[in-house]
């Protein structure tokens, strides 16, 4: 193609399309002038410059088309759009075709175009055009003046259910002659008269129901200059009929409910003149229809309302409240006072100027009196309601304080406002009392003289006794009412006095224990000895001094047992009366108060052979009364002792624990019942038994044990097994402990 005689380029040059040839580098070889001027390049020149230097726009998609055309792929488009790169959007018909060389190699490529921009355009706007009249929500079709069909849109086909072949036939052969012959005579006058014309046609749809549409016909002349057309545009107006009817209805309706309504209504202009008046409100006034349309509102107004109603009205009339309800006086015809309830609004036309106020009037007279009754009566039970000692209260179901006479102030410091509205459960000192009286007023109905402890607004508990009843109404509960009152102080006389018959009762039982222990335990011992004492004395003569030895032992040992007795006797009456006095102190040394309360009891333990171990481990300092708990230890020995066999063991042991020092006293003695575990520290019991060698115990050490571990704040305890003994634990806090 390099050998292109200049002949053939001038061919090229003056082709009567445009057209561009390029070698296999894209470099302009030949163009025509049609190719110049269709892309402007008429200031470049173009020969040897490459075909993408020249278009930088183009993008890999048209590279795509060259390069397959270089490998002897041709081809063309009749559409295509090409955007420039100064943003303009042209519409292209082209064609890419390879060429050959001398050697019939491919040499390169010949490029044709053509700008079809402006077919384009009227094809995209027909068939938007058609896209808009498909989309419009109703019917669009055309005829000319023979009624023939020459255009419609979707909605036409699917309303009427036709076909697109119906477009070039008549009227006639379309719809038949009945139905035809009325459109016919329609579009006829809209020819006749040149003008647009409005006309409404039913057309049943496929269910059969009768559609009304409004149709707009006009004359034109399309595009062609082809005249003597009818447009047609129709829209279903089914539902705006049927509006317009229920419309009348509502007029009609409302013109009989203004007539004929119990209460008085009215129309009234913006100056408030009577426009319009139904017979209640003139039964009501005493005036006629026609006196009341000559009256102005204010002629009927009491003089003291006349500010207040013109306010209102103006309110009204300027848009600044829609709506309004007050009550006024109105003056009757014959002068007296009428108190009515007025509900208003008002009306406005297109332009929002105001038209009329509508007006509802009911006579609320009576109820007006009754009212004044009513604050009469509440002034009387406010009076009352303020004034009494007693506090009265009201609760809704949610338990909800609604009301409650002031006097609660003085009793529990909490103000009404501060109780009303609070749960009433927030004022009980313990909430079982509440529960208590909620089920006695759902299975009664009410409660009398129910005590119930309350709580002040500083926490601190007052006696209250009620009286209260539910509100029933149509069988529903909606509310509780009653009365309370203060009896903390009664409260307190009945307590002092019940723990003053408590503490005589105790007075009384301990004196009884002490008469029955004076009178028997301690009894027996002195009386044995004494008779042991007259024995001696009487065969003092005739007896040996082994006989004697005999008998001033027996009389030691029975003396013994009495001294026991009436010391333990005495530090438990001191205990029971609180003569003890409580020193606590720090105690390091536990092994020196072991081997104090051993070296005790320890001529009790020779005598059976038993033998005391002592368990100590580790370093111990805590707080106590080293005379109360020498007297626990030697008690808890003693009777471990007692109820152990000859050649038995008693363990004493303490323990460290996080709160605080554990002692126990184990035997391997004959045990405790199990039944007999839960009386030992029982005040109202007194168990004792014999020891293993006929000891008799009173069963005041245990007493006096529990006394004074709960000096301490501890507690004590027992463990038994018959098969292997007995085991007292008790616990001393480490801390301070105050008596």
């Amino acid at each position: 193609m390099s050998s292109l005689l200049p002949a053939f380029k001038n061919i090229i040059s003056v082709s009567p399309v445009p057209l561009a040839v390029v070698d296999t580098q894209m470099r302009y070889i030949a163009v025509s002038e049609k190719w110049i001027s269709l892309y402007h390049l008429e200031d470049q020149e173009l020969i040897g410059r490459s075909h993408y230097e020249v278009f930088p726009e183009i993008g890999d998609v048209w590279k795509k088309i060259h390069s397959d055309c270089m490998l002897g792929k041709d081809q063309n488009c009749e559409n295509d759009p090409f955007m420039r790169a100064d943003g303009t959007l042209m519409w292209l018909k082209w064609e890419v075709r390879h060429w050959l060389d001398e050697n019939g190699a491919i040499g390169g490529m010949m490029m044709s175009s053509e700008d079809v921009t402006h077919k384009t355009n009227i094809t995209l706007n027909e068939k938007r055009f058609q896209l808009f009249m498909d989309e419009l929500p109703g019917l669009c079709w055309i005829v000319d003046h023979t009624n023939t069909l020459k255009y419609a849109n979707k909605c036409f086909f699917d309303t009427l259910r036709l076909g697109s072949d119906v477009i070039g036939k008549n009227y006639n052969n379309i719809f038949g002659y009945d139905i035809a012959r009325n459109v016919q005579e329609s579009n006829a006058l809209v020819l006749k008269s040149g003008e647009g014309k409005s006309f409404h046609q039913t057309v049943r749809d496929q269910h059969g129901h009768p559609q009304i549409y409004k149709v707009y016909k006009f004359p034109f002349i399309d595009e062609a200059g082809e005249g003597n057309m009818i447009g047609s545009i129709a829209f279903n107006v089914t539902k705006n009929k049927l509006l317009e009817e229920e419309l009348y209805q509502s007029e009609a309706q409302f013109k009989l409910a203004f007539e004929h309504s119990l209460i008085g209504m009215a129309l009234l202009t913006p100056d408030g003149t009577f426009k319009r008046v139904n017979k209640s409100l003139c039964d009501m006034l005493g005036y006629s229809e026609t006196e009341m349309k000559q009256l102005n509102i204010r002629q009927l107004t009491h003089s003291e309302d006349l500010i207040s109603t013109a306010s209102r009205l103006e309110d009204l009339s300027t848009g600044k409240i829609d709506k309004i309800k007050f009550e006024k006086r109105y003056l009757h015809k014959n002068g007296h006072v009428i108190w009515v309830v007025i509900a208003a609004t008002m009306l406005y036309d297109s332009l929002h100027n105001p038209l009329y106020y509508v007006s509802q009037i009911e006579d609320i007279t009576r109820r007006k009196e009754i009212e004044n009754d009513l604050v009469l009566s509440e002034k009387k039970y406010r009076t009352i309601f303020e004034n009494v000692q007693d506090v009265f209260y009201q609760t809704d179901q949610d338990g909800l304080v609604t009301e409650i006479s002031p006097s609660i102030e003085q009793y529990s410091g909490y103000s009404r406002k501060e109780i009303i509205g609070q749960p009433v459960s927030d004022f009980y000192f313990y909430e079982q009392d509440r529960e208590r009286i909620i089920e006695t007023l759902r299975t009664s109905g009410f409660v009398i003289d129910f005590e119930v402890r309350l709580k002040t607004k500083d926490k601190e508990l007052r006696y209250a006794s009620v009286n209260a009843r539910l509100v029933v109404e149509n069988g529903t509960i909606v509310a509780t009412e009653g009365s309370m009152r203060d009896v903390t102080a009664r409260k307190f006389h009945e307590n002092e006095l019940k723990a003053l018959n408590t503490e005589l009762t105790a007075s009384n039982e301990q004196k009884n224990k002490l008469l029955s222990i004076i009178g028997h335990d301690l009894r027996n011992p002195i009386s044995g000895s004494l008779q042991l004492l007259d024995l001696t004395l009487a065969d003092f003569a005739s007896s040996s001094a082994d006989e004697v030895h005999t008998y001033l032992s027996l009389m030691k040992q029975e003396l013994s047992n009495a001294n026991s007795l009436l010391e333990d006797l005495l530090t438990w009456a001191k205990s029971q009366f609180n003569a003890i006095s409580f020193n606590p102190e720090i105690i390091d040394d536990i092994t020196l108060l072991f081997a104090k309360s051993i070296q005790t009891i320890g001529p009790m333990a020779a005598k059976k052979q038993i033998e005391i171990t002592q368990q100590v481990d580790g370093q111990f300092q805590f707080s106590a009364d080293k005379d109360m708990l020498e007297t626990i230890i030697r008690n808890l020995l003693a009777n471990a002792i007692k109820f152990t066999h000859s050649g038995g063991n008693v363990i004493l042991a303490i323990q460290n624990k996080e709160n605080g020092v554990l002692f126990s006293v184990c035997d391997n003695g004959i045990g405790i019942p199990e039944e007999k575990i839960k009386t030992l520290f029982d005040k109202n019991t007194n168990y004792t038994t014999y020891g293993t060698s006929g000891e008799k115990g009173t069963g005041l050490g245990l007493s006096l044990c529990y006394d004074f571990v709960h000096k301490h704040g501890g507690h004590i305890w027992a463990e038994s097994d018959r098969q292997q003994g007995t085991c007292f634990y008790f616990l001393i806090p480490k801390k301070d402990v105050i008596d």
